[in-house]
């Protein structure tokens, strides 16, 4: 058995792919590059591949990961080229490393994301903003799960957030048990409109 972690790009052209459809376009690459993947047990084989987080439908990720268990060693210069073939234009490999072997997986190490955040327009005093959703002890949101109306916090929940210019954030926000955060509920609670904003995961972080 072979790990390796994939490194990605889902690009201005691929934003509007979810989270399945992604899958699904990853798992189809896989096999039209002909590498010998592994598959899991059950009624039901599956070739074991994995993205470690899920990105929102509209979000531009520019490093996301792609763990992939080969039943054989490849070279994962190979893989790189192998699968930068295999893939349609919008997504692109970035690198592809051997992965430890019994290492736990990235998506159970799942630390934080890294997002940026583009405004169709400058907001004149988007850091005094910033400033102030940062100085609430609670930014309490109702948010629809399962056919109910859910309250929670999402303070706890902001590492680091700041205005990088008139026009444009970055926000840090964990990624646990927990949940996350939609970086446009930070937009929503600061009174900034989310029509027309690019969001951009740009990495993500993972604990040692």
């Amino acid at each position: 058995m072979q790990r390796l972690t994939v490194i990605f790009r889902k690009g201005e052209d691929a934003r509007f792919l979810s989270h399945l459809d992604l899958t699904a376009t990853l798992e189809y690459a896989v096999r039209r590059a002909r590498l010998p993947v592994s598959l899991s047990e059950g009624f039901n084989p599956r070739p074991r591949l994995s993205v470690a987080a899920s990105l929102a439908l509209g979000y531009v990720g520019e490093a996301e990961i792609l763990e992939i268990t080969l039943r054989e060693t490849v070279d994962p210069a190979s893989v790189a080229v192998r699968l930068s073939d295999a893939l349609p234009h919008g997504i692109d490999i970035i690198s592809v490393k051997e992965g430890v072997a019994g290492a736990k997986t990235a998506a159970s190490r799942l630390r934080s994301a890294v997002y940026r955040l583009d405004l169709p327009a400058p907001v004149a005093d988007l850091s005094g903003r910033v400033q102030t959703l940062l100085r609430s002890s609670r930014l309490d949101v109702e948010e629809q799960r399962d056919g109910q109306v859910r309250r929670r916090d999402l303070r706890p929940m902001i590492l680091a957030f700041e205005a990088v210019s008139p026009q444009a954030l970055r926000l840090e926000a964990r990624m646990d048990g927990e949940g996350s955060i939609r970086p446009e509920q930070l937009l929503t609670l600061m009174a900034v409109a989310t029509h027309g904003v690019r969001i951009t995961r740009e990495r993500i972080v993972l604990t040692p």
